[in-house]
């Protein structure tokens, strides 16, 4: 018998499966329960909190854009807010976002607010409330939190059979999540804020000019590429080419050491690192949130696609991107993206920067 947080629990002490079990069991029911009571408290504080904007704007109607997360879906889908700004002239518009995403939408001249979202329970609980006038929903159903009992469903998503399991085939991020949310089939170029603060604190690490940016790892295994492949590309560039290599995201993969390259990984917020992608010539990666900064702030980009889960031709990336501006789409179809061919990706860095000069 052993205690933890002031519980009793019985089960075997000698080692036994059935004793890490049973607190594995009584760990995730105490977690639920903290989850479930630090919910309903968020939801009265932000309920309060919009019925005070109520108040304070008078006749204007309260307008919710709900995107919590994922880092490229919330840059691709950007051009929403300009939608909704021209649908909603008088409103005031807020974006629903997770924490970690903020400063996305944050500076953004075309919305009056944000909410912080804890979880998707905690979304439908404010939404059956109706404190909000229209609500513009991206999401699609189903994609529940661990803890919370709700379902989350959007009823419009569900009406054009838009789910999990078909979306990338349906077209880019911001043309489908913008159906999902009852909107025209949106197609324009996505668009980043940075603020001039973030501009003088990347100026202040005095990167060289011009550099070239990879990104080499995502928050999804299978949308990588391998690191002894990084690593090569990284040499040949240093070797081949006068330009600097950054590397940015939040874990490293390249190991060369060279008075060129330089690890940016896990020392930059979000915005920084899009200032970093900004400024370069080049940038290189996968399918990532990166990736979308590219095509958001202009930059040319070769870009490592491959199969994923069903997805075989698929492409995320609306504006210039989806029009073949300034990008290379490499994607060996059927395959996933490991198993992309090394040279494919030296051949389509000589066509975007000419034929390698002697240094």
């Amino acid at each position: 018998m052993s205690n933890w947080f002031g519980l009793t629990l019985f089960g075997s002490s000698n080692g036994s499966a059935e004793g890490p079990k049973f607190q594995e069991l009584w760990r995730y029911r105490y977690k639920k329960v903290a989850h479930l009571l630090e919910r309903s408290r968020s939801v009265s504080a932000k309920y309060r909190q919009l019925k005070q904007i109520k108040k304070q704007i008078g006749n204007r109607p309260l307008v919710s854009i709900i995107l919590s997360e994922q880092m490229g879906d919330i840059i691709a889908c950007e051009p929403v807010a300009r939608e909704v700004r021209k649908l909603h002239p008088d409103g005031y518009i807020i974006w629903v976002v997770r924490p970690a995403f903020v400063d996305l939408v944050k500076y953004n001249p075309n919305l009056d607010g944000y909410l912080l979202e804890t979880c998707p329970g905690e979304r439908v609980q404010l939404l059956k409330t109706g404190i909000y006038d229209k609500v513009y929903n991206l999401h699609i159903s189903h994609r529940k939190c661990q803890y919370c009992p709700d379902d989350p469903i959007n009823p419009i998503a569900d009406q054009i059979g838009l789910t999990f399991d078909n979306y990338y085939h349906r077209g880019d991020l911001l043309y489908m999540f913008s159906q999902a949310a009852g909107l025209p089939a949106l197609t324009a170029d996505p668009k980043m804020y940075i603020p001039e603060e973030v501009q003088y604190k990347v100026e202040s690490l005095q990167l060289p000019a011009g550099p070239i940016v990879i990104h080499c790892q995502s928050s999804h295994v299978a949308r990588d590429w391998p690191a002894a492949n990084w690593n090569k590309l990284v040499q040949w560039l240093l070797a081949t080419y006068p330009y600097p290599v950054i590397e940015v995201g939040l874990t490293p993969t390249v190991t060369v050491t060279h008075p060129k390259f330089r690890s940016l990984c896990g020392q930059l917020s979000l915005l920084e690192t899009a200032e970093v992608i900004r400024q370069a010539r080049l940038f290189i990666g996968i399918d990532s949130g990166p990736a979308h900064m590219a095509n958001a702030t202009g930059v040319d980009a070769i870009l490592l696609l491959g199969k994923l889960y069903d997805f075989v031709d698929y492409l995320p990336y609306s504006g210039r991107y989806k029009r073949g501006e300034g990008v290379t789409i490499l994607n060996d179809f059927g395959h996933p993206c490991a198993e992309l061919p090394y040279q494919w990706v030296q051949d389509a860095v000589q066509q975007r920067l000419g034929q390698p000069k002697l240094l």
